[in-house]
Order: C-alpha cells, then structure tokens, then sequence
C-alpha cells in the first residue's frame, strides 16, 4: 500500500505542476455540463409554414390563426406562383398548409372538408411531432368553435406528467449531461498521463524501480479517480443550480455508480495510452471511444431502444450507457437499489474489465512480481 500510495503522490505532483492541464480538468466540465443541458432540445419552435388559403373566409383566417399561436409554427410568405411543393423542395418551409375552395361551406354542412398539410420527411423524427402536433391543432379548433358533430363522449381522459411534469429540456438532458462529462475528463487525464510517460521516457524508472505491475497502474490511476469526484462535486453543484439537480434519498447509488464509471473512464483511458504511446495519438482514441461513442450511443440523445439493433451491443458495453441511466433514475425517479442495480453491476463488470486489460498489459512490460 505504500508503494501505491507513493506513487500516487508522484503522479499528483506532476499533475500539479502543469496548471493548465489541472484547470481544464477542473473547469472544463463545468462549461460541457451547460452545453450538453442546455443546447440539445427535443422540442420543435418556430418551424416555418406556409399557407395556401383558397378559400379566403372567416372561418379559413380563424383556422390559419390557430397554427399562427401555436409556438411550433411561424408562418412565411410564398410567391403567387409558387406551389406548395416547390416551397418544401427549396427550404422555404418545413410544412404547407393547403385551404381548400369552400371550405366554410363544408364545415357549417358538416361535410368534412379535407385541408391538407405536407410535411417535409427529411427529419423522420420531426415529421411525427409535427404530424401530431397538427392533429391537435385540428382538435382545438373544433373544440373552440363548436364545429364537432359526434356524439356524447364516453371516456374523459385526463393526463398528468410525473418526474419532468413540464417536459423541460434542461432538466432532461441536464441529468444526462453530468454522464458525458465524466466520461470524457477521467479517461483524458488517464491517457494523457500513460502517454506522457512514454514521451517523456519516464517509463523506465518504472522499469528500474521495485513498484509491481498492479501497484504501479492502482498509483497512477488513484489522483484521476479522486479528481473525477471532484468534478462531481463541482457539476453536482451547478446542476443544482441550473437543471434542479436533487440530492437523492439514498445518495450511495449515485456514489458507488460514479465510483464505478471514473474507474471504468480512467482505466480506459490509460488503456489507450500505454497502447498507443503517443499524446495526440491517445486523445484522439478517447475523443472517439469515451467521448463520441458515448455522444451517440449512450442514450444521452435518443433511447438505447431506437438504435439499430446491428450497432446496438455497442451502447451495451459503453459506461456512460448505463450511468446515464442510474443519475436520470436517481436524479429524476430517485430510484433506489432495486431499480439500478443492473447498471451498476454493468459498471463494476466493466471497471473490472478494463482494469484486467491494463493489469495484462503492464505484465508484458516484466515489472518484478
């Protein structure tokens, strides 16, 4: 234990003595953590639409306005000549409304005037939420015009939201968010710090010292695991601030999942770095595995269960899978033991993981056993 011990304190004055690499790691964290939850939005906002009323009545301008005060849309203007095809095929618009010829007329007759909205499919996902968003719309305007027909409604359905109750964006991706950037610094720090070693050809006083394989790689990883906690104290604290981070009733589930997943980044991290020997040759593996990977796959943007089933094992065995997973159950559900013990059991399997690779590695290198 001495030995680890005096190692990490080798390896936490060299980092201290480079002061921009210890603010980075320090700050940094911070700025992601209000880009990630505050810049991505699931919510559409003034999409542009525009509208071909061949009708021209009351009731068409009061049917416009209906979309004109929804936030979803904003209306834009078309050239006379201009077709409601032509408008979606050079970006003028995300969606046309089409008004047809005697519309208020079929509407007081109860005929049931078709009006027609196209929709520009590029963006699947925002195709569907505009589609419903319409559906709405149309309900509303019924509603508020006393133009429905049918009969006397049967079921009154009434829906209330739990966790989120405003589907706030930050507060759903601000939790998220706090994954991303744990998964990133750690496993930096600990890739950079095996790969100076070979730059600089320090790696031979471990070559040269007593220190065995184990004590060496449990010495150096030991200042970036307690400098991942710090980053949490530090992301926890702006997060209660920005996203309504909440202290959990059982705060070990957090703990023991971030003790886990720094354990998982850093070890990967020094993975890539005594693998690759090289700085730049390192941060460039943990831009693509600890930091992309995670961005896509995670279910930091979209649900695991959306991703192609042929790509999806990938996000499996992703730590930042399955911690963003405990910190939204905790932060949001404040979920206990029983609902996230999988992921964190996912999280010691790969901790464990990830430590025997670099146990297998500083091996080959003949430390003294």
């Amino acid at each position: 234990m001495k030995k680890i011990l005096a190692q990490a304190n080798k390896e936490w004055m060299q980092l201290r003595r480079d002061k921009l690499l210890l603010v980075l790691g320090v700050l940094m964290p911070v700025v992601l953590l209000f880009l990630y939850g505050s810049s991505p939005s699931l919510q559409l906002r003034n999409v542009r639409l525009v509208v071909y009323d061949y009708d021209i009545t009351p009731l068409s301008r009061e049917y416009i306005a209906t979309y004109a005060n929804a936030i979803t849309f904003r209306l834009v203007a078309h050239e006379p000549d201009e077709s409601a095809e032509e408008a979606l095929a050079r970006g003028k618009a995300v969606a046309a409304l089409v008004i047809p010829p005697n519309f208020e007329r079929d509407v007081r007759r109860g005929n049931n005037p078709i009006v027609q909205l196209l929709i520009d499919g590029t963006d699947a996902n925002a195709a569907t939420v505009l589609g419903n968003m319409a559906k709405s719309l149309n309900s509303s305007f019924q509603s508020r015009t006393g133009l429905v027909y049918s009969g006397a409604t049967l079921v009154s359905l009434q829906q209330r939201l739990w966790f989120n109750p405003g589907l706030s964006n930050p507060v759903y991706f601000g939790t998220g968010s706090l994954g991303m950037v744990l998964a990133l610094f750690p496993a930096l720090l600990g890739a950079l710090a095996i790969a100076r070693e070979y730059e600089l050809g320090n790696v031979i006083q471990a070559y040269a010292s007593s220190l065995t394989g184990l004590e060496w790689i449990l010495g150096k990883s030991l200042p970036y695991i307690a400098l991942g906690f710090v980053e949490l104290l530090i992301c926890f604290g702006v997060g209660m601030l920005l996203f309504q981070y909440r202290i959990p009733t059982d705060p070990t589930v957090m703990l023991v999942a971030t003790f886990f997943y720094l354990v998982s980044g850093v070890f990967f991290g020094m993975l890539l770095g005594n693998a690759t020997g090289t700085q730049s040759a390192a941060i460039q593996g943990v831009q693509m595995g600890a930091f992309l990977l995670s961005l896509l796959l995670s279910g930091f943007l979209v649900p695991v269960r959306n991703i192609p089933a042929a790509i999806r094992w990938i996000a499996y065995i992703l730590p930042a899978t399955h911690y963003v997973n405990v910190v939204r159950n905790s932060l949001l559900r404040d979920a206990g033991w029983t609902v996230v013990f999988r992921p964190i059991g996912a999280l010691a399997i790969l901790a464990i993981t990830f430590f025997a690779l670099n146990w297998l590695q500083v091996r080959k290198m003949q430390f003294k056993d």
